[in-house]
């Protein structure tokens, strides 16, 4: 028995495409490296998941899978299939302490959007701990990829070729990276490749388990991710081009087994959505159908791919475009897979092209090409995942290069060396990269400085870097950061103090954001996503938001997806103060906006012309007219309350009161806790009785941005007070304050005012 397991792994060294051949089962020694190559996978990704923030897409897919497993309902998964979220809620489900908004209005829309914000950040206490476990079910994805690849390969090309697939998978960044992030990348790569490789499976020995289990895997990556649905075309041209086995191989046969194959994968979808059935509107009329929910939603996808609506900018080698290009992916598969994988691979498919069995290894080279081919219509040309289910199928076309030696028999005696440098390479660039895989770009692409010149989004950023941004802060002693975020993920839930600059996706519209000058910030420190630094916002009109900064060197990086600057000028710089109404800064050019060279310009920002702004002071006078009434009352050395001025002394239910109020900026920023829950700043004006909380009639609002403001700037509101219909007449009291709408404390008042949140500015009589 020994002598013929010897003799089976010997000729699986030697002849390892053998259709019924192939190694015999694993050592003891070959489990326990295994076993080792498996966890030192996982220990890669769950070691760096706690270091990394939400990327852009998890909180959709986990909001929409947890939800599924708690009521059974799918609604939320329109975008995207549900699988992947769902694995990762399996994580959740346990714990009493998750709570899931039902009672929320989006989960009535079906709006996975604001419902997820709900769920991960604000009715949760603790988001990264959701995540953190959310990931682990994912990880285990991630190694059944690694199991099925080293078997795989072994089969294929024999012990060597396994343990050389093995090796690059075990320590390939981009596998690892996906490995710990809720989306569903890894999901259709995993499944894709398992499809695949029962496929091949069924073709060399048309086994019904084989067939079972393709349907199986390939109905998972349909619920994975929509463009899984490429499987089949690729199966159908893999079936047609394998070799007949003898005449009774007919084509015929083998597109019944495809159609059973297809069945089992629609049933395995079908049981995903709990055996929905119904018709699809536009496209089946009223005839029902299996998993009609799905294919409602895969259409509607591909229709906004198709007709997206908003034009977004892409990136690519310093370049943008709305169209995509063609050498996008080409590119990124140059730079962001190793060189290890990228050589090995490209001695392995020449090794196999000089074999005359390229026909019954199709599936190899064509679900890979497939994706390649698909990625470079340029319709979806956002990050090297949209390829990532054609990695694997590289690993295993490189553990072909062993075979290298039976071609030219001379380079035998150095193969244990080039080994042994490619096992070195591939661990020293995982080394290199950790824990920031999902930024890894390889030694053709040339220092940190130069990928965002190459590639930006998922590429690159993809959110994921905001415990890093604290770290650095902390580091460097900055307590505050003007912000340009490329994300989803919300900054103060990882203790990232920061004032808001138009970012996508979290920060697009706002008055903070239209204050900012994009042409002479000014000083400070900023902090700028690699994605916002090359495309601003995405849109047009956004592009070269922060091309200040693209001048400047980073005096550090958080990461390497967020960029940190320092702003100064030379105290000699003339300031030419300017008052936007309205429009943003961003939209003017440097003309328009009054630059001039060796100058800079400050920027304040007003809503209407309700609010006059008075730069420093200069040039202010109190209201015209009777009865402006000096207050000086100080909120927190953050405004100062002037004065105010009340047109009238009394008026009638029904009517509105038009008053004053005269600000000046302090020397104390305004706290921003929260800016992704509102404006930063509000005042309050409340009429009220004796008791504070009776109040009559009230005004909350603040019209101008908080960026651009400086110490000894005074600001003139000008509000309304409407007096309902029902009031009693009477002596009502005058309170004003300021508020933080993001967490709604109220400013305090110093000095002899003796602390109170609000100031007593007088009465106004209500007459009959």
């Amino acid at each position: 028995m020994k002598t013929q397991t010897a003799h089976r792994a010997g000729r699986s060294m030697h002849n390892p495409d053998a259709p019924h051949g192939g190694p015999g089962r694993l050592r003891g020694w070959e489990l326990a490296l295994l076993g080792l190559a498996l966890l030192l996978f996982a220990g890669q990704a769950l070691l760096a998941s706690p270091q990394k923030s939400a990327a852009f897409d998890e909180q959709y897919h986990l909001s929409t899978g947890y939800a599924y497993l708690r009521t059974g309902d799918f609604r939320l998964a329109t975008d995207h299939p549900l699988l992947m979220g769902a694995l990762a809620g399996l994580a959740l489900l346990p714990r009493r302490d998750v709570v899931l908004p039902l009672e929320d209005p989006s989960w009535q829309a079906g709006d996975f959007f604001i419902f997820s914000d709900r769920f991960l950040w604000e009715v949760n206490a603790d988001p990264q701990g959701l995540l953190v476990a959310a990931r682990v079910p994912v990880v285990a994805v991630g190694l059944l990829l690694v199991v099925a690849l080293f078997l795989w390969a072994r089969e294929l090309t024999g012990e060597w070729g396994g343990w050389l697939a093995l090796a690059l998978a075990t320590f390939d960044p981009n596998l690892v990276a996906n490995s710990r992030l809720v989306t569903t990348d890894l999901g259709i790569t995993v499944f894709l490749f398992l499809a695949g490789w029962r496929l091949w499976a069924w073709l060399e020995r048309r086994r019904r388990r084989d067939l079972l289990a393709t349907g199986l895997w390939a109905g998972l990556a349909m619920g994975a991710k929509y463009n899984s649905l490429l499987f089949w075309p690729v199966a159908l041209v893999a079936i047609l081009l394998y070799p007949p086995r003898d005449r009774q191989d007919a084509p015929a046969s083998r597109l019944g087994s495809l159609a059973a194959m297809g069945l089992v994968a629609w049933g395995v979808l079908w049981a995903l959505y709990r055996f929905d059935f119904g018709p699809i509107p536009g496209l089946t009329g009223s005839i029902p159908v299996p998993a009609a929910f799905y294919w409602q939603q895969l259409w509607d996808t591909y229709r906004g791919i198709v007709d997206p609506g908003e034009i977004h900018y892409r990136f690519l080698l310093g370049q943008t475009s709305t169209q995509g290009w063609v050498a996008y992916f080409p590119v990124a598969l140059a730079v962001k897979t190793p060189l290890p994988l990228l050589l090995t691979a490209a001695v392995g498919i020449y090794c196999l092209a000089r074999r005359p069995r390229w026909r019954r290894q199709g599936i190899l080279w064509l679900l890979p090409g497939a994706f390649m081919a698909l990625g470079m219509t340029g319709v979806l040309t956002i990050g090297y995942r949209h390829i990532l289910p054609a990695i694997p199928y590289l690993m295993l076309l490189a553990g072909y290069s062993v075979q290298l030696p039976r071609l030219h028999p001379r380079l035998r005696p150095w193969m244990p060396y080039l080994g042994g440098l490619m096992l070195l390479w591939v661990v020293l660039g995982q080394a290199r990269i950790y824990p920031h895989q999902e930024a890894y770009f390889n030694e053709l692409a040339g220092g940190w400085q130069n990928w965002s010149r190459i590639l930006v989004d998922s590429n690159l950023d993809w959110g994921q870097d905001l415990p890093a941004l604290r770290q650095v802060m902390d580091e460097l002693g900055i307590e505050t950061v003007n912000l340009a975020y490329f994300g989803k993920a919300v900054p103060e839930a990882y203790g990232v103090q920061y004032r808001p600059l138009p970012g996508y996706l979290r920060f697009v519209q706002g008055e903070e954001l239209k204050a900012y000058n994009p042409y002479t910030p000014a000083p400070g420190w900023y902090a700028i996503s690699a994605t916002s630094l090359r495309l601003g916002l995405t849109l047009p009109g956004t592009v070269d938001l922060y091309a200040y900064f693209r001048k400047l060197t980073p005096v550090a990086r958080a990461g390497y997806s967020i960029y940190l600057y320092q702003v100064s000028y030379p105290p000699e710089t003339p300031v030419d103060r300017v008052v936007l109404t309205g429009e943003a800064a961003s939209d003017l050019s440097p003309t328009a906006l009054g630059l001039q060279p060796g100058r800079r310009v400050q920027v304040k920002w007003r809503r209407s012309d309700e609010a006059t702004i008075y730069p420093l002071g200069e040039g202010f006078r109190p209201p015209a007219g009777p009865g402006f009434q000096p207050v000086n009352a100080n909120f927190s050395d953050v405004f100062t309350l002037l004065g105010y001025q009340l047109e009238t002394p009394s008026a009638r239910p029904g009517e509105d009161v038009a008053m004053t109020l005269v600000w000046q900026v302090g020397s104390r920023p305004m706290p921003m806790p929260a800016p992704t829950r509102g404006v930063p700043l509000s005042s309050f004006v409340h009429l009220t009785g004796t008791d504070p909380a009776q109040i009559v009639a009230q005004f909350d609002g603040w019209r101008t941005a908080l960026r651009g403001l400086e110490p000894g700037d005074i600001i003139a509101h000008r509000l309304t007070l409407h007096l309902e219909g029902d009031i009693s007449p009477g002596s009502y009291l005058l309170r004003v304050g300021l508020y933080s709408p993001q967490s709604g404390e109220r400013l305090r008042l110093q000095g002899d005012a003796g602390g109170g949140d609000h100031v007593l500015l007088g009465s106004l009589e209500v007459l009959p």
